[in-house]
């Protein structure tokens, strides 16, 4: 499974997996990446989709070797009462509980396998009418 990742890897990215030691992470212009734990310790990351952003909403994507795990968060303004949908490749559509989302608060996330378009689409509840505050998209390949 390959995708993309950009120079500009978000910090939760390093998160992910199990790093005993500090982590540096570094993108060669061909924008794959590595996290070098020690100078004896080298770990590629797979190719994988991108983060993606749209008015405020952002979508988050990681490939661990068995599928891609997507989440999202409302980016710079809290919602207090919304949700965020989120779908992809052989992914239903799936929503996080509606109510108070600070900014910057990650969704669960949700593991699937395939190829395709995954995308989350944030939704906040003003005055009893839903409107949509973002729908960003990214590719898994």
């Amino acid at each position: 499974m390959k995708v993309k990742v950009t120079p500009k890897i978000p910090v939760r990215l390093l998160a992910i997996g199990a790093l005993a030691a500090p982590a540096i992470l570094t993108a060669s212009p061909n924008a794959h990446a590595t996290v070098t734990s020690s100078p004896a310790h080298t770990i590629q990351l797979k190719e994988c989709g991108d983060h993606g952003s749209s008015d405020n909403v952002t979508i988050y994507s990681y490939c661990d070797g068995n599928g891609y795990q997507v989440w999202a968060e409302f980016r710079h303004t809290d919602v207090v009462d919304g949700h965020l949908d989120v779908w992809g490749p052989n992914l239903p559509r799936r929503s996080s509980p509606n109510g108070y989302w600070p900014a910057g608060t990650d969704t669960q996330r949700w593991r699937a396998e395939g190829n395709g378009t995954a995308c989350a689409e944030g939704w906040s509840r003003v005055a009893g009418k839903w409107r949509s505050v973002g729908l960003p998209c990214v590719t898994i390949s």
